[in-house]
This record gives C-alpha cells, sequence and structure tokens, in this order.
C-alpha cells in the first residue's frame, strides 16, 4: 500500500502545452537526463522537523555548467542543487545562493509560508561547486552565475509548473537581483533580504549608516571610542599585539590595512547579528579591557580569512564591491601610519590575486541603480534591518514595480516568522507583496 501511495502520478502540462506525466522527485529528476548523484535527505535539520516544515522529500544532486557559458562545449565543472520539495503543483523559491550551499535555512521562512518548493543553487566557485577556471577568476562574474541559474530553472520548469520566484540573503540576495537583471523573464518575482548594491570598490555608505544610523548614539559612542583606542598607536599599539597572537599560533600576520578593516568589522558584526536588546551586552563585552578588544579583532581577521569568504572577497574585487565602513572618521589617528583605503580590498586578497582590483567594473551595479532598480519588468522585494550595517548599501530610488521594507527591529536575516526579528505587520507586509505574484 506504501509503494502505491509513494508511486503517485500527477498530470500537468508542460512549457509547450504538451501533457507530461510525474512520477516520485527523484525518479522524475533522474529522467531529465540533466541532474546526477541525486540523494536523498542532504540536510539532517530539516529532516528532524519534516512535519513541521511540511514538505514531501529533500535531495541533493548535481548539475554539469560551463566554465563559460559563451563556449558551451568547453570546459565544464560539477555545481550543486539540492530540494525541498512540497510538490510539482506548488511555487518554487529558487534560493540563489551567494555562497556554498549549507542547509535549507535561508528563506525557510517564506517557503513555509507559501508551502513552496526550495530550490538552493551553490555558487560557482563555493563549496562542491568550486572549479576557479584554471585559477584565473576570469569567469567569477555576475553574468556567468546568472547564466548557472537560468540552466537549472530552465531543466526544472517542466517540473515545477507553478509560480517562480528568486530570493536569498545577504549575497544571496544580490545573485537574486543579478540573476532576473539578465534574465527578467524567468522569475515571477526576485526578492533580496539584507542585500548591498555598492556602487564603487570600497563603498562609503556604509560608514555613514554604520556611526549614525545603527543602535543608539550612546552605543555608537563606545563603538568609536573603541575603535579609536585601537588606532591610536599606529602600527605599534593594538596591532602588535594582535599580530603577536598571529604568530603564537604560527599564522599569517595580518598587514595594517587588514587589520584597520577587522577593527572596524568587530563592531560591524555586532549590529549585524545581534538583536537590539543584546547591543550593549555584546559592545561592553568586547571593550571592557585591552585584552579583550585584541582577541576580539583577532577572532574577526581569523573568521574573515575562511575559504568561502575568499571567494567572496574576488566577487567583490572583480564587480560587487566592497564596504568602507567609515575610515574618513579615523582620519586623524590614521594621517601618521600606512593605511589607505584602497589597501583594504587587495589585503582580502591572496597575492598572486591582487591584480583583480585593477579590474574592478562598476557598470552593472551602476546600471541597476540609474536604471533597473527604477525601470524593472521582473517586480522587485527589497527587505531591509534599520540596526543591520548592511542596509547601508540599500537602493535609494526605485520604480513603480519596485517594493522595499523597513524593518525597524530586525538582524540581518530573513527570519520573519519570529516575532523577535520580525514585528507580525512587517511580515504581514512581505507576504502580502509576494503573494500578489506567486499565486
Amino acid at each position: 500500500m506504501l509503494l502505491v501511495v509513494a508511486l503517485y502520478i500527477v498530470s500537468c502540462t508542460d512549457i509547450n502545452d504538451s501533457p507530461v506525466v510525474y512520477g516520485p522527485l527523484n525518479e522524475a529528476l533522474a529522467n531529465t537526463g540533466i541532474f546526477t548523484e541525486i540523494k536523498e535527505n542532504p540536510d539532517a535539520t530539516a529532516m528532524k522537523k519534516k512535519a513541521e516544515l511540511n514538505y514531501l522529500s529533500q535531495y541533493s544532486m548535481f548539475i554539469q555548467q560551463p566554465v563559460n557559458h559563451n563556449q558551451p562545449d568547453g570546459d565544464k565543472f560539477k555545481q550543486k542543487v539540492c530540494i525541498l520539495f512540497r510538490g510539482y503543483d506548488r511555487p518554487t523559491i529558487m534560493v540563489t545562493e551567494g555562497y556554498q550551499w549549507l542547509d535549507f535555512g535561508d528563506m525557510l521562512d517564506v517557503g513555509k509560508n507559501l508551502n513552496a518548493n526550495m530550490v538552493h543553487v551553490e555558487h560557482r566557485n563555493f563549496g562542491e561547486s568550486y572549479n576557479q577556471d584554471k585559477g584565473k577568476w576570469e569567469y567569477e562574474t555576475c553574468a556567468q552565475a546568472s547564466a548557472d541559474l537560468h540552466a537549472v530553472y530552465q531543466a526544472l520548469k517542466p517540473l515545477f509548473k507553478g509560480k517562480w520566484m528568486s530570493a536569498g540573503t545577504s549575497k544571496s540576495g544580490e545573485t537574486s537581483i543579478d540573476y532576473v537583471y539578465y534574465y527578467p523573464n524567468d522569475m515571477d518575482l526576485a526578492a533580496a533580504f539584507c542585500s548591498p548594491f555598492n556602487t564603487s570598490l570600497t563603498d562609503k555608505r556604509f560608514g555613514e549608516y554604520l556611526f549614525n544610523e545603527v543602535s543608539t548614539e550612546a552605543l555608537r559612542d563606545i563603538m568609536k571610542k573603541s575603535i579609536r583606542l585601537a588606532l591610536k598607536d599606529g602600527e605599534e599599539g593594538y596591532y602588535q599585539s594582535v599580530c603577536d597572537l598571529f604568530k603564537k599560533k604560527s599564522l599569517p600576520v595580518p598587514t595594517f590595512a587588514e587589520y584597520v578593516f577587522n577593527c572596524f568589522d568587530t563592531f560591524f558584526d555586532i549590529f549585524q547579528y545581534t538583536l537590539p536588546n543584546k547591543h550593549q551586552e555584546k559592545v561592553e563585552s568586547i571593550t571592557k579591557d585591552k585584552e579583550s578588544l585584541v582577541a576580539a579583532i583577532f577572532k574577526m581577521i581569523s573568521n574573515n580569512r575562511t575559504i568561502d569568504l575568499y571567494t567572496y572577497s574576488v566577487d567583490c574585487a572583480k564587480e560587487q564591491g566592497f564596504p568602507d565602513d567609515g575610515y574618513d572618521y579615523f582620519a586623524d589617528v590614521l594621517e601618521n601610519t600606512s593605511f589607505k583605503a584602497e589597501d583594504v580590498m587587495p589585503a582580502m586578497l591572496h597575492e598572486e590575486d591582487r591584480w583583480l582590483v585593477n579590474q574592478y567594473d562598476a557598470s552593472i551595479r551602476i546600471d541597476m541603480y540609474e536604471h533597473f532598480f527604477m525601470n524593472s519588468t521582473t517586480p522587485l522585494l527589497f527587505f531591509y534591518s534599520k540596526d543591520d550595517p548592511w542596509s547601508g548599501g540599500q537602493p535609494e530610488k526605485i520604480g513603480p514595480n519596485v517594493k522595499k521594507i523597513i524593518n525597524p527591529i530586525g538582524i540581518h536575516s530573513s527570519q520573519i516568522n519570529d516575532p523577535d526579528y520580525c514585528p507580525a505587520d512587517v511580515k504581514q507586509e512581505v507576504m502580502d507583496y509576494i503573494s500578489t505574484y506567486i499565486y
């Protein structure tokens, strides 16, 4: 009996209006002839919450992609795709991963609210989709990554016939918007949660937002005083204490530019991921004495050196830009040091890749600001949280087919079902807008 139930058949209409018959998802995926290494239950956490999340099955697989979509018969790489399946007749969210695929967490609240299929596509050159195009990074571009997503959509649209939306948080949200910029006819809606859209290699809007908008004036003052303390003796002060920790652990010591960036990013990170009622506790815990601040900066530098974040740095250097966290506010203490703001981005790259910053291309982001955000034919949703410093990179001017929603209490997250992260009326506004286009 269970076998008979499992082998249910759903009849629908494909893109060309010809009849199509579906069986269990793994069989349907295999029958496409496009996906390989299909495996069940890639996310153990989701498996434990199966009843709560109301899905039928979950699978991971690979699709073969051209390294260069302009030469489809050239070098190939395997790209990871993961699916949380709720039904062939359900809407589908393509979660346009900007990084490595880890789990079904991103956009999970929206997916649950819509009872939608979730198709996560790991970004090229991250995780198991790493290829680095023979060490040149030539094809690590928004256009090529968008072509990857288009290929996945074309492979799955004959199975998932309902409405489609692309969505993601942070860099994944940038990838969502990039996708419909290049392929405006694929998605019925594109959403970006907490996603910055930088217009220069070092975008100064982030410093302005960090030191004037996030949290409270009192905590911003503590942050400013602590950063000033960490910088006041230049290369002879706190910097040497941090370098000593790296030497002690036999790790490469940071350049002074890397150190300065991470002084700012230590606080940036607090406001990015901590709810407002915990801001004071977090800030006070890392500023109580020199040892605490040194340890926090050391930890931030170490975290920013992960493999996944390295490809992110390549993306920033090539097209997506990088935040200037407010170095001008401390020009007086940095004046007699070797620090230059333009050295920060190269400091995030290995020496052999630093040439990439010389080829930084802002044309895509500038065109988005000047034309796309005003005239997009694909409906767009931008969601930002007030105390998240990444909100400094939000579009200022938007057109009639674009909605921007500001969460007054949230953090750098797409968690809209938890009232601690998102008020009920804001959640309702988000879901009302999405439902307009997905139902």
